[in-house]
């Protein structure tokens, strides 16, 4: 027997690269969506919010709820930036709103918010779809045609695409004001009584689609309303009334 095949094989080596992780980052928690402490704001010298805490995780769907006048619709404009003037601490995607100018805030509104106002903000003289494009464009996105002709077929507005806001009834200017805010692919929507002006059907089918591409796009969803008929499809249902301490 030759002397080689005596010699013991020996074990190919492998070469292996370790890959080093930082402990910080892959330990911490994600980054909260919306975090407000200690929040509080007034007109003039009346009180109408005071919240202590309230955190909302990236891809949560919480529901605010509460009566007319309890500060729906100024916690919203907290939110989205519109209005200013609030002490405490509030901060959206990782960015403390304290000190932002309003060029700023329009700024990161625009490119990281979709908003639903209780009075839609459509352009009177602009068709549904000319709305649509204006919202993606002031978002600084790329409009998705397919995208936008399936958001109009779900919600029941396809013919309605070229007509004119101003021509809309209620309750159809607030699905184009709703077609506008998922066509932009925002990481978060807030929504100001989207369901008010709809009635089972077509507030069921705009929750349908909103849910849906929010799960497209891990999108954040913030709906404050009076409306409880689908409270049971928001991951957090949550007592303005009872979170606010300046609610009388």
């Amino acid at each position: 027997m030759s002397r080689s095949s005596l010699q013991k094989k020996q074990p190919r080596r492998v070469a292996t690269r370790v890959v080093q992780r930082n402990p910080a980052t892959a330990k911490s928690p994600a980054v909260p969506a919306i975090l407000i402490e200690r929040l509080g704001f007034r007109y003039g010298t009346k009180p109408v919010l005071e919240i202590k805490e309230l955190k909302i995780m990236p891809g949560a769907h919480t529901l605010i709820y509460g009566e007319s006048g309890c500060g729906k619709s100024t916690l919203m404009n907290l939110l989205s930036g519109i209005l200013t003037g609030h002490t405490g601490h509030l901060e959206v995607l990782g960015t403390d709103y304290a000190g932002m100018k309003p060029t700023r805030h329009d700024r990161f509104r625009a490119e990281n918010l979709a908003v639903i106002f209780q009075q839609f903000n459509l352009i009177p003289y602009l068709t549904v779809r000319e709305n649509v494009l204006l919202g993606v464009k002031l978002a600084g996105k790329e409009a998705d045609v397919a995208q936008i002709d399936s958001i109009f077929d779900h919600l029941q507005i396809s013919s309605l695409a070229g007509q004119r806001a101003v021509n809309l009834s209620h309750g159809q200017q607030q699905r184009a004001a709703a077609a506008r805010a998922l066509a932009q692919r925002s990481a978060i929507i807030l929504a100001d009584e989207p369901t008010s002006a709809l009635d089972d059907l077509n507030a069921r089918l705009f929750l349908d689609l909103l849910f849906r591409e929010a799960a497209l796009h891990n999108t954040t969803i913030v709906v404050v309303s009076h409306d409880l008929r689908y409270k049971k499809r928001f991951d957090q249902v949550i007592d303005l009334a009872k979170l606010n301490g300046r609610a009388e």
